[in-house]
């Protein structure tokens, strides 16, 4: 029920204050109302992490049936006609029927009916209001579990206290809202709990598996040890070691264990005399080093779970790996000791961190900034390269395929598979100016603050730098995949530009930028073109099947000797200068001059703003080309008064 919750956002509402503990012993209007099982409707089910452990709780306590019975009932008002029908049998099955598994207590109407009548032939109307009775029927017992839940909490004995307080403690951000916040360590929590979507955790117990998802079939019978409380505030660790952990430097083990939050580490006297700007403050310090731990972790799958046994089973050569995981142990030893440092900060003044300037200016900024940004530039902009790579691997190599799926199975990857792991580095680099600036944004002492703005700076040039390299690298394998399909029979013998062009290597230029145009090569013909900004051509590309065809155009039906009316499909932009079109804002010329004369395209892009980047773009390349020292050609051509010449001269 947690995943279903999860995945249909059933329970993913923000409460108005995120401070609020749903269930706290201050919470008055709860209190107050607790009785009522409304109350459990408009604030614990819109919290997920809270609701999780509120069924933890009743699974080691109580009877679940009636929880869950309540839960389940609760889709009916979700769901299609469809759906409908086939959940409202599951629903009987499971709670309803004499010989049912979470037997719960039904109204002698409903039941009286269903005894005459088969559950898959009742109506859809009348199957949800049946299941509306069943709930009602079960409120009462699920108000008395709400007050012995909060009694228990009172007291300290309620398992997974502290995801709820890694939950309400938590300072949102403009990255991290408490919704996702509320998320996230309902996921995780839900992962150790294992429970399947669709049966109780002490039917799982008892391994009895009517409707287990084939993820918990799988699993072994459950002890109630699987449910104690977690030893982190987020994730848990795996119940025994695996044979890739095993194999880990013992130093990446605790990695396995998320680090607890700092409040519960700082001594409550400091805490008590902290303002609460410095709070914000410690809040998102804390997150910076949550954060880069769960980083240095999954690098750290990606090393052991992926790369080493690659190469150990000789199933990518070591040249192979250093393509598609260039600089990996670089980059996890360099994440490695900055981890180690923020972690010193923190023993430091019992985890409340006086200054982190220092530590933070020595990582991004000077000569290790710069060391930083080329590693990680070197990774990310080969990480689409790397996942093509693997994923024809996996069609072509059953091998290989069996190899990439049992390791994406291994609890360390936490249901992520390859593809989402990779790109993990060049997610992190976009998250660090962003927890500087808020660092800074709550930093009092103006020394501090400047040391640290000066980092998030140093940051945001090395996210810039890395976005270039990668934008360039994806350019350079779509060159590579225009190259591939190139089609240059289209180009005639008799055009000035065939000599040069007819044997054209795509991928010795750099590309600036691509896009879909529709070519008007005469009011009644045009043509869609995908059109590639070089950086000395501009080049108008025609789809044909799964060729990419250069084919010369004539503005006349009538076959013209020589080729002097054929538009080339390759423009040189040493010579092009660019126009208004005044009949059409999403329409522009590229005027294309040369010794014989001039040739004037009429492109039309998908709306105004994209007209504006071409032109913006174009006209940038042949500035560049100005300032090379490339010679320009003929200045464009007037007609009578001035005027430039017109697409039909």
């Amino acid at each position: 029920w947690g995943e279903f919750a999860l995945d249909h956002g059933a329970f993913g509402a923000q409460c108005s204050n995120p401070a609020m503990s749903i269930i706290g012993a201050e919470d008055e209007d709860f209190e107050n109302d607790l009785n009522d099982v409304s109350e459990y409707k408009n604030l614990l089910k819109d919290r997920p992490t809270h609701l999780l452990v509120f069924m933890q709780h009743v699974f080691l306590q109580f009877d679940p049936a009636p929880l869950l019975c309540y839960l389940h009932a609760d889709l009916f008002r979700t769901l299609s006609a469809k759906e409908t029908k086939k959940q409202f049998v599951e629903f009987y099955n499971t709670f309803l029927d004499k010989g049912a598994i979470l037997k719960v207590t039904v109204p002698p109407s409903v039941s009286n009916e269903l005894d005459r009548n088969r559950p898959d032939l009742l109506s859809e109307e009348t199957q949800r209001r049946y299941a509306q009775e069943v709930q009602s029927m079960q409120a009462s017992e699920v108000a008395k579990q709400l007050e012995d839940f909060r009694q228990k909490r009172m007291m300290g004995m309620t398992p997974n206290e502290a995801e709820l307080n890694d939950v309400e403690s938590h300072y949102p951000t403009d990255r991290i809202p408490m919704e996702m916040k509320e998320k996230s360590v309902a996921e995780n929590l839900l992962d150790k709990m294992k429970v399947g979507r669709s049966e109780s955790a002490r039917v799982d117990r008892h391994s009895t598996r009517r409707r287990g998802s084939s993820r918990s079939k799988q699993s072994r019978s459950r002890s109630d040890v699987d449910l104690q409380p977690p030893l982190t505030t987020t994730s848990p660790a795996p119940l025994t070691p695996s044979p890739q952990l095993e194999e880990m430097d013992p130093r990446l083990l605790e990695f396995e264990h998320d680090p607890p939050n700092w409040r519960e580490l700082a001594c409550p006297e400091a805490l008590s005399c902290l303002s609460k700007k410095e709070i914000k403050r410690q809040e998102v310090i804390n997150e910076l080093f949550a954060t880069e731990h769960a980083h240095v972790r999954m690098l750290s799958v990606l090393q052991m779970v992926f790369s080493k046994p690659l190469e150990r089973e000789e199933l990518l050569t070591s040249t192979e790996l250093a393509t598609i995981f260039p600089s990996l142990d670089e980059i996890h030893e360099m994440h490695y000791n900055f981890y180690e440092n923020l972690k010193k900060l923190r023993l430091e003044d019992n985890f409340i961190v006086k200054s982190i300037s220092t530590t933070v200016l020595n990582r991004f900024g000077g000569t290790e900034g710069e060391w930083f940004q080329k590693l990680t530039a070197r990774f990310c902009s080969h990480q689409t390269w790397a996942l093509d790579q693997i994923k024809s691997r996996q069609k072509k190599e059953p091998r290989f395929n069996s190899f990439i799926q049992e390791a994406e199975s291994k609890p360390q990857c936490r249901r992520l598979q390859l593809k989402d792991i990779i790109p993990i580095e060049m997610q992190r680099v976009t998250k660090y100016p962003l927890l500087l600036e808020n660092i800074a944004k709550n930093t009092e002492d103006l020394a501090e603050k400047e040391k640290i703005k000066q980092s998030a700076e140093c940051c945001r040039k090395i996210l810039n730098h890395v976005n270039d390299e990668v934008k360039e690298m994806e350019n350079l394998l779509n060159l590579k995949d225009y190259q591939r399909r190139l089609d240059t029979s289209g180009l005639k013998p008799s055009t000035e530009l065939y000599a040069e062009y007819k044997n054209i290597d795509l991928t010795l230029k750099k590309m600036l930028y691509e896009g879909p145009l529709t070519w008007k090569v005469t009011k009644e013909k045009a043509i869609e073109v995908q059109c590639v900004l070089l950086g000395d051509l501009l080049v108008l590309l025609q789809k044909q099947d799964d060729k990419m065809v250069l084919k010369c155009q004539s503005k006349s039906n009538i076959a013209v000797q020589e080729g002097k009316q054929m538009l080339s499909p390759i423009i040189k932009l040493d010579s092009v200068f660019l126009r208004e079109v005044a009949t059409d804002r999403k329409a522009f010329y590229v005027i294309f001059t040369w010794d014989s004369g001039a040739q004037i395209y009429e492109l039309v892009a998908q709306s105004v703003g994209e007209r504006t980047i071409w032109t913006n773009v174009i006209k940038s390349a042949v500035d560049d080309l100005k300032k090379s020292g490339a010679p320009m050609r003929l200045p464009l051509p007037l007609g009578a008064g001035g005027v430039p010449l017109s697409p039909s001269t």
